[in-house]
């Protein structure tokens, strides 16, 4: 059976996490991805998260420094139809592969740059790490709090995570627009727009704002917070609406809570300082069981709520594994290993995992054979003159 991207080429010229995760989730649904590294190989080669992000493609190198090493990739841009490329604004014009250049080779072409902050701008120059846009957006003052509360750094590179979402979005609705109007288009994304964009809800302005001060990282409304057990194990408590308040309420035996002002505009807009006097009463009723049992308790009663749990325990947890989640992955020097599968299901058209991530320069010879129609002596001078 067919998948849902079959037929389909691409070429990903990304490195780090956003154009490679882009092309390994295009891959999983069907597309030929080849990735091309320089020479050297992805600077995020040895990161456990390459192994993920490059799986389900082949992999050649290509020295783009070097004319010769631009002829090859312009071969290979006429017989894609997809390319990727994240790099600041200007890199691609400069190694030959920029969307005027790709567009004169291949008009049909959906080309997608990547950057951190856009093509235009003030900021257009500026280095895309995560990090920098996190902070830039807010993302680490609104996460950690305001006043006296530092911002809070992020283990998660999210602004890549979410950029690669977006982006593997708009390749396939550049495709699908190429398919009723038979031309191709550049997609123009950046890890700036992508986070703006993530934080839409919060990016309202209007005259009466309101916003109520953090009081801490675990969560500033008293019903919709992290909160530890007796054991000192968090857990998270969501009572996102009236009715979960209300249930709560009853729950606990606190039927007064249904009519006690303190409550009023929850779930959200319970103001200070009446949110830091309820965060501690809840916190002194949570300290009287254990995690666990607060946890049983809770969801006895239909009350939303999660136990706070390390990463580690994706792999056997039992949802993960019913959704079938988890793939093992025979990795050279490593034997086997446990990986995030295919998140998308589609019941006429499904994806799945091709194999592991290629080894640095594995498929230079199948690739320029197969595609671009080099002899075995051709190959070998590439090698000697260092352009693969």
């Amino acid at each position: 059976m067919d998948q849902a991207l079959s037929g389909f080429k691409v070429i990903d010229f990304g490195h780090y996490i956003p154009g490679p995760y882009t092309a390994m989730m295009l891959a999983e649904q069907g597309a030929e991805v080849i990735k091309v590294e320089r020479p050297g190989g992805d600077p995020y080669r040895g990161e456990p998260g390459f192994m993920v992000f490059n799986r389900s493609k082949k992999g050649i190198t290509l020295d783009l420094k070097k004319e010769e090493g631009q002829r090859i990739a312009h071969e290979l841009i006429k017989q894609a139809d997809v390319v990727i490329a994240n790099y600041r604004p200007g890199v691609t014009e400069r190694l030959g592969i920029g969307y005027d250049r790709a567009r004169e080779l291949n008009p049909n072409l959906v080309y997608c740059s990547i950057t951190g902050f856009g093509e235009e701008g003030p900021y257009r120059d500026r280095p895309g790490w995560d990090p920098i846009v996190a902070s830039t957006v807010g993302i680490y003052v609104e996460q950690g709090g305001r006043e006296d509360n530092p911002p809070t750094y992020l283990v998660l590179p999210l602004p890549s995570y979410y950029t690669a979402f977006m982006t593997s979005f708009s390749i396939t609705t550049a495709l699908l627009a190429r398919e009723m109007t038979g031309k191709g288009q550049k997609v123009d994304i950046s890890m700036f727009k992508t986070m703006i964009t993530v934080a839409g809800s919060m990016l309202v302005d209007f005259e009466e704002k309101i916003r109520i001060p953090y009081s801490n990282p675990q969560g500033q409304a008293p019903v919709y917070k992290l909160y530890q057990g007796s054991d000192g194990k968090w857990f998270f408590m969501a009572l996102g609406n009236l009715t979960f308040v209300s249930k709560f309420a009853l729950a606990m035996g606190h039927d007064e809570w249904l009519v006690d002002p303190r409550f009023e505009g929850a779930p959200f807009l319970i103001l200070p300082p009446i949110n830091l006097e309820l965060i501690e009463m809840f916190s002194e009723i949570f300290s009287t069981r254990t995690r666990d049992e607060w946890i049983e308790f809770l969801r006895a009663e239909d009350i939303p709520c999660a136990p706070a749990l390390p990463i580690e325990n994706y792999f056997d947890d039992p949802q993960v594994l019913a959704n079938e989640m988890v793939v093992e992955i025979e990795e050279p020097g490593l034997g086997s290993v446990r990986e995030m599968g295919v998140s998308i299901n589609f019941s006429r058209t499904p994806g799945g995992v091709k194999g592991r991530s290629p080894k640095i320069g594995e498929h230079n010879e199948e690739v320029l054979t197969e595609l671009l129609d080099c002899s075995a002596q051709e190959i070998t001078g590439l090698k000697k003159r260092e352009i693969i």
